[in-house]
């Protein structure tokens, strides 16, 4: 549908996926794009690299400006909620630096010590994090970052400049009912799986560790235990279960924006999307 969009108003697609920036996660990640399309933000580091939202933001509004520069229209397309309102509704946590000092020691942490530090450090914040990030090692780490950040100086709101702030925005959202949506996930893994996904896998760990930070993610995570017990029908069955359980928060982070078009697409949707479109573009 964005290539679409790209297409018919002089756009480029820009990603905001959390997964297509890592170079070689192809088949998981689902990198299957029309192959006439440019898309910005992806194939940008390794697996074994981190990336954290401030530093997407900075070069996602780079590449926004150069688009608009060329008289074109730029258009974010990806599920990361968070990459999404970087750009939209920067916070002011985005302008906080990793402290790779302190991540050196963290990194060393077990999860339950992480939980423990961010529950004494910042109650409030740890109980309002959801079950997937209480478990997520990076996700504690970057609460506990910003917790002390904030207290050791006072943050200010990015600038203007940085923030995107003055960008007229169209914030679409394609959805539908589950049983729609995971009947279409079931399909998609079943997919990857024939174009080879363990092949991908097993060429990633000659030169990656499980513990890097592109190799913690859906499509992979789930295949870790694939030699230590799991069965490949189990890895599959956790893969499917992770991915149903991911399109519920996504739907929960995007319910509670304002300014948003929903788009059932199991309905005829195409003419409804360019037509909405058409309205706003015409107005900018």
């Amino acid at each position: 549908m964005a290539s679409k969009l790209a297409k018919k108003f002089n756009g480029e697609l820009i990603s905001a996926d959390s997964r297509q920036i890592y170079r070689g996660m192809d088949i998981g990640t689902g990198k299957d794009h029309p192959k006439d399309m440019v898309i910005h933000m992806i194939d940008i580091l390794n697996p074994d690299e981190s990336f954290s939202v401030a530093q997407y933001r900075l070069l996602a509004l780079e590449k926004i400006d150069d688009i608009i520069s060329r008289g074109k229209l730029p258009i974010m397309v990806g599920g990361t909620g968070q990459y999404v309102d970087s750009i939209i509704r920067p916070k002011e946590t985005f302008s906080i630096k990793p402290n790779k000092f302190l991540r050196f020691f963290l990194n060393r942490f077990p999860l339950k010590l992480l939980q423990l530090n961010l529950r004494l450090l910042d109650s409030q914040t740890f109980r309002l994090l959801n079950n997937s990030d209480r478990h997520n090692p990076h996700r504690l780490i970057r609460k506990i970052e910003i917790f002390l950040s904030l207290k050791k100086t006072s943050s200010s709101l990015p600038s203007k400049e940085e923030s995107g702030e003055g960008l007229s925005v169209f914030h679409l959202s394609l959805t539908a009912p589950n049983s729609f949506l995971f009947k279409k996930i079931d399909k998609r893994i079943q997919n990857r799986l024939e174009d080879g996904l363990l092949k991908e896998i097993k060429k990633l760990l000659t030169k990656y560790k499980w513990s890097d930070p592109g190799m913690n993610t859906l499509a992979y995570k789930e295949f870790a235990k694939l030699n230590k017990g799991k069965s490949f029908d189990d890895c599959v069955r956790k893969w499917k279960s992770d991915e149903h359980n991911y399109v519920r928060r996504q739907k929960t982070w995007y319910k509670k924006q304002s300014n948003l078009y929903f788009i059932d697409i199991s309905k005829n949707f195409h003419k409804q999307v360019i037509s909405i479109v058409s309205r706003w573009y015409n107005k900018i």
